[in-house]
Parts: C-alpha cells; sequence; structure tokens
C-alpha cells in the first residue's frame, strides 16, 4: 500500500527544491558575467556608453557630450554624430574616428597614430596635431586653425571650409589639399615631399610649399 507524505514534511521538501534552483540560477549569472563569458561580453558591448565628461575608448553616438572628451593612449574612439560641448583631446598612439560630429572646442593630439575629421563634422575652434601619425579632414568646418606639425603619415585635407589659417610644417607622410576654402592665410613650410592638390580658395597668403594650391 503506497505510502502518502505528511503536509508539513511535503512542504519543507518543496522549499528546499526552490531554494536550490534559485541558488543555481543566480550562481549561474555571476559566473557568467565574472569568467568573461561570450554572453557577458556580448552584453557589455551592446551596452550604451555614457556620453559625459571622460575617456572614449569605445563608440559614442548621436548624443551630446557635456564636457570634454578624452581618448586614452593607444585607445581607439569613434563618434558618429555626437555633439560635444567642449575639446576632443586625443592621446599617444590613439586613434579618432569622428563622423559628422558636432564640437564646440577644440580637436588636438600630440603623437596620435590616426585622425579623421569627415562627413560634415563642425570644429568651433582649431584642430591641431603634432608629431603623430596620419590624418584626414574631409568636407567639414573648422572654425578656427588647421594645424599640423611634424606628423609622420599621410595627410589630406579636402573639401573643407576654414575660418582661420591653414598651417602645415615639417611633415613628412605626403600631404594632399584640395578644393578647400580657407579665410586666413595658407602656410607650407619644410614639409618632405612638397604638398600637392589645387583649387583651393585663399582670403589670405599663400606662403612658401603651398603659394601654388
Amino acid at each position: 500500500m503506497p505510502r502518502h507524505l505528511s503536509l508539513p514534511m511535503a512542504a519543507l521538501i518543496a522549499g528546499v527544491c526552490l531554494l536550490a534552483l534559485a541558488s543555481c540560477s543566480t550562481g549561474q549569472s555571476e559566473s557568467a558575467v565574472a569568467s568573461g563569458s561570450p554572453g557577458g561580453r556580448q552584453s557589455a558591448s551592446h551596452s550604451t556608453k555614457p556620453a559625459v565628461l571622460g575617456d572614449c575608448g569605445d563608440r559614442i553616438g548621436t548624443r551630446s557630450a557635456d564636457g570634454d572628451v578624452a581618448v586614452p593612449d593607444g585607445a581607439t574612439c569613434e563618434l558618429r554624430g555626437i555633439r560635444v560641448e567642449g575639446n576632443i583631446s586625443v592621446g599617444h598612439r590613439a586613434r579618432l574616428y569622428a563622423r559628422g560630429v558636432d564640437v564646440d572646442g577644440d580637436i588636438e593630439g600630440e603623437g596620435t597614430s590616426t585622425v579623421e575629421v569627415t562627413d560634415g563634422s563642425r570644429v568651433g575652434g582649431n584642430l591641431q596635431l603634432e608629431s603623430g601619425g596620419s590624418a584626414v579632414v574631409t568636407g567639414s568646418n573648422v572654425g578656427g586653425d588647421l594645424s599640423w606639425e611634424e606628423q609622420h603619415g599621410r595627410l589630406r585635407v579636402d573639401g573643407n571650409t576654414v575660418g582661420g589659417n591653414l598651417e602645415l610644417d615639417g611633415n613628412t607622410g605626403g600631404v594632399r589639399l584640395s578644393h578647400n576654402e580657407i579665410h586666413g592665410d595658407l602656410s607650407c613650410e619644410e614639409n618632405g615631399p612638397v604638398p600637392i592638390g589645387g583649387q583651393n580658395s585663399v582670403s589670405g597668403d599663400r606662403e612658401n610649399q603651398c603659394r601654388g594650391l
């Protein structure tokens, strides 16, 4: 004849089972995060990075940054359609890809790897790079000066409006300048090879190596 469990004993067993299931579920979730499992990494990579005062080592898009944005040494930062209510500084060996951005202040860097400002971007201040690698500025507006000095990679300035001066000094990777509207002076000195291009509109003086551009 089958034996039946008393009601208190059945309730106790059910409670133990539920507690065991909850413990397993919680432990599995925590271990996935702690171990950096593929599931955990996927969740982190799809999270939205806050576009606030601080570092950018990944991607920020379609929002506004309330202060300065810094690209740490060796990091890669991609900005798309974002407004930066401050400056962007790019660290040593770092890479910045800014597409359709609106920057109230400056973009500046020393010893950078790559800086690209494209797709209708606007820089309210200066765009200054020194002792770095390659750089590209196309189809954009720089309100102040565009100044590149002792860059070692290939440089391209094409189809932009520059509110101040465009100055290129001591660059060694090759420079191409074409179809730019420059409201100040166009000055190129001690670049090797000599900058190439043409069809630039210059309100000020054309000086040294860029006299014929």
